[in-house]
């Protein structure tokens, strides 16, 4: 047997391609950004603090300055909609609302008090004429494109973002709430999150379809299939946390926290795993939003943005290990097991190709993908972290070139 002689060549799990991950973006501002939208791979907003309303159309590559008169309601912008290439809505401090018809060449101001304690938090339009503002203890509505606003009262102090299904049927969640209307948004009722005693700070709201999910600060998350008429706790036992919540899809998720920690899930909210983020920046993530499956955008403080074209990756590391060749696909049972959250997997690959290694629960399900590469006959070695995972019986298998090999272990608490 040829002695083995052991060196470590650290492969990134995104070697092969380099945008595989969440790369920064040049915003042009230092101020901290609330919200980011985008319309579709070419064009997008962010506003934060300062007056700071920025355009890309570019996919982000470029960000301009855009002008706007809300640095006289003391600038603090908190959330923007987009409707189409040309009709923006934005909200901000001083029960501030402003308009733009042209892309943002110009501004119209909509609402605002030079002097309030108040502000909105939210906006969102179905179409350019029908939309809801939520603000402080109150909801405007309009018809017209904001011509007219008509005010609701909303039965909760600090509200934070607002959607509608269509022009009857509506929510916004609060501190500990998520409230609900079926009469365009004149009356309001509590959907009864499941919280307990506990605080909760909902501050966004992941939609897709009549699926809602919510999580707070310190919470695990909570999910609707019925568009908020009844509630869950999914990930039961696990403080999963967050500020933003977005959904692209009814199964593929994103929370942002703080720290520039970013979480995926790919089963609904049910199991969620880091991202693979910038390790030099320390910023809170404040806002995510997706073109489609792959492309998508985060925004954090000190005006930080970053991209992915890839849908991101997890934070897996696989190392090559010895120069020994195998004969044949081989796959080790990981070690410790059973493990308290991290353990270590090895592997061999005989032949050159594209592998991959997934993690599947009990009822044959995948919940975790750790590995989806190309690589070269070896033997490897990798570490994973099974931090969001709860404990349980799972099973992890590798597959590639017309082969695959599948293993138990067992996470412990």
């Amino acid at each position: 047997m040829k002695k083995l002689i052991c060196f470590f060549i650290l492969i990134s799990i995104i070697s092969h391609q380099a945008d595989a991950q969440w790369i920064a973006q040049n915003s042009g501002t230092n101020q901290n950004l609330y919200d980011i939208e985008f319309l579709n791979d070419k064009t997008g907003w962010a506003v934060g603090d300062a007056g700071v309303v920025i355009k890309t159309t570019n996919g982000g590559a470029d960000w301009i300055n855009v002008p706007n008169p809300s640095i006289q309601y003391g600038g603090l912008m908190w959330d923007i909609h987009p409707v189409d290439s040309e009709v923006v809505y934005a909200v901000a401090g001083y029960d501030f609302i402003m308009k733009t018809s042209n892309g943002g060449n110009n501004w119209s101001v909509l609402s605002g008090r030079l002097v309030s304690g108040t502000a909105f938090k939210s906006v969102y339009f179905l179409n350019r004429d029908t939309g809801w503002f939520l603000g402080t203890n109150k909801v405007f509505r309009t018809f017209n494109g904001g011509v007219t606003l008509d005010s609701f009262y909303a039965p909760w102090f600090t509200n934070f973002e607002i959607h509608f299904k269509d022009v009857n049927t509506g929510v916004f969640c609060g501190t500990g709430r998520v409230f609900k209307s079926t009469d365009q948004g004149e009356t309001w009722f509590d959907t009864n999150v499941p919280v307990g005693g506990s605080f909760r700070e909902f501050r966004k709201l992941g939609i897709s379809n009549d699926n809602v999910w919510v999580v707070g600060s310190s919470s695990p998350v909570y999910k609707s299939t019925d568009y908020c008429d009844t509630w869950e706790i999914i990930t039961p036992g696990q403080q999963i946390g967050g500020i933003p919540i977005y959904f692209v899809n009814d199964n593929t998720g994103y929370i942002g926290r703080s720290l520039n920690n970013l979480i995926k899930t790919t089963n609904g909210g049910f199991n969620w795993y880091q991202q693979q983020t910038d390790p030099n920046s320390q910023a809170f993530i404040s806002s995510i939003s997706f073109s489609n499956d792959t492309i998508g955008w985060y925004s954090c403080a000190i005006g930080r943005i970053y991209k992915t074209t890839t849908g991101g990756q997890l934070i897996t590391n696989v190392s090559q290990i010895g120069n020994e060749m195998p004969h044949s696909l081989g796959l080790n049972q990981n070690f410790p097991n059973p493990f308290n959250s991290q353990t270590e997997i090895l592997f061999s690959i005989a032949t050159k190709g594209h592998y991959t290694l997934e993690i599947y629960d009990t009822k044959g399900n995948r919940i975790q993908q750790l590995l989806d590469q190309f690589l070269d006959p070896g033997n490897y070695s990798l570490n994973y972290d099974a931090e969001t995972l709860s404990s349980g019986v799972y099973f992890y298998r590798l597959s590639g070139v017309q082969v695959s090999s599948t293993r138990k272990m067992i996470l412990l608490r």
